[in-house]
């Protein structure tokens, strides 16, 4: 009777204990979930030791681009673009007589067009990227006839050329060249200035080249 008693006794006392050791179980548990949540999160926010290093050395070379007087954009990949060779080397293939004002000479023989600005169809060379440029042009007139032409660049008389033998049987050539500032998309063409232009094929060539 008695060891039944003291049975139920101890039975009783941890009856009573046991929601305590539970909620000491839980508490525990769900610190130990937090610091495990702060510690996963701080790794995840926290760079890496390389990615830290790139990014210093990143910045570095950022900096001293513009030290040295770069734009942002020349410290990034469109260096490649507006550092390209831009060249072009074009003549006429036929004659070109009585040429109005405004009319542009169409050189249709490309003997040279690096970068692609030079459209034969129109005349018109379109800079590929801005900077300064270099244009010189020779024009063979007629013999006695004139041929006044001028370096456009969109619309705009930029440098002229006068030829004019003055005699008859004199054949002259004459040659002009300008630098100009062109910004990327810019047009340049030789055209017509003044009266009418007769024009001879040969010894007649316009190019550029970009500085």
């Amino acid at each position: 009777m008695k060891v039944v008693l003291h049975t139920v006794q101890i039975s009783h006392l941890f009856d009573k204990k046991t929601p305590l050791l539970l909620s000491f179980r839980m508490y525990i548990t769900f610190v130990a979930f937090l610091l495990t949540m702060h510690w996963g999160l701080g790794e995840k926010l926290s760079p890496k030791p390389g990615l830290k290093l790139f990014r210093e050395d990143y910045k570095s070379v950022a900096e001293t681009c513009l030290a040295v007087g770069f734009v942002r954009n020349n410290c990034r990949n469109e260096t490649k673009t507006s550092n390209r060779i831009v060249a072009f080397d074009v003549r006429l293939k036929s004659q070109k007589r009585n040429l109005a004002t405004k009319t542009k000479v169409i050189f249709e023989t490309v003997d040279l067009n690096e970068g692609l600005g030079y459209d034969a169809s129109s005349g018109i060379f379109k800079a590929p990227s801005g900077g300064w440029y270099v244009f010189d042009w020779t024009i063979m007139a007629y013999e006695d006839q004139y041929a006044h032409t001028s370096l456009f660049v969109n619309d705009q008389e930029k440098s002229w050329n006068h030829c004019y033998g003055g005699t008859p049987k004199a054949w002259l050539h004459c040659t002009k060249m300008t630098i100009v500032r062109l910004k990327q998309g810019d047009k340049a063409w030789i055209g017509v200035f003044s009266g009418t232009a007769n024009i001879f094929e040969t010894y007649t060539s316009f190019s550029g080249y970009k500085m």
